[in-house]
């Protein structure tokens, strides 16, 4: 995966991201909230830190947690038509 500068995102970081949107404590906050995401970012700093100057982490960030976002939007449509259909007896009806 690229940043827009071209720079690629290194494997452990994507690791470190992934660790972070699912750790138990962030998702208890909230999915989707601003917490959320100032959490994981924390987290991600925290761990990588040592290795890479901040707008590197930063950039990273943004590009995963833009990615992560429209990955659950795709998700979360398919849901919602099965919850309308399924359990609230809402079919489409064409206009």
């Amino acid at each position: 995966m690229l940043l827009e500068n071209g720079a690629m995102i290194k494997a452990d970081v994507i690791k470190s991201f992934n660790r972070a949107v699912e750790a138990k404590d962030n998702i208890a906050q909230g999915l989707n909230t601003t917490n959320f995401w100032n959490f994981v970012e924390s987290d991600m700093y925290m761990e990588l830190s040592i290795f890479y100057p901040s707008d590197y982490i930063m950039e990273c960030f943004d590009r995963l947690a833009d990615e992560w976002e429209s990955k659950e939007l795709e998700q979360a449509l398919p849901r919602l038509e099965i919850l309308k259909k399924d359990y609230l007896g809402i079919n489409n009806v064409a206009s």
